[in-house]
């Protein structure tokens, strides 16, 4: 089964693991494993190292959400603050459409 290779930027979702469901940026991709970074835990420093197939790929990039590229030092600060909002946007139209 071919995997989608996630580019540097995008946003993505875990579906595996103690932090599903967390969203996160993906700060590097090679082969079957991508590096994540929340700004929070998973700091830009200190990503968490995910296999593809645990992920979920949103059609969405950093920039769409605040993240200057290149990231820089502000990185963690604004990934923390755009996944916040992404979230609650999220959850306001899961219970929008109920």
């Amino acid at each position: 089964m071919k995997l989608k290779t996630p580019f540097q930027g995008e946003v993505v979702q875990s579906v595996q693991g103690r932090d599903e469901g967390r969203f996160y940026v993906v700060v590097r991709a090679e082969n079957a494993f991508v590096w994540v970074a929340d700004g929070k835990k998973r700091t830009l420093a200190n990503p968490k190292r995910k296999n593809l197939r645990h992920v979920r790929l949103y059609e969405m990039a950093a920039a769409d959400i605040g993240v200057k590229m290149p990231f820089d030092a502000s990185f963690d600060v604004t990934v923390a603050y755009g996944l916040k909002n992404l979230a609650k946007k999220l959850i306001n139209q899961v219970q929008s459409e109920e």
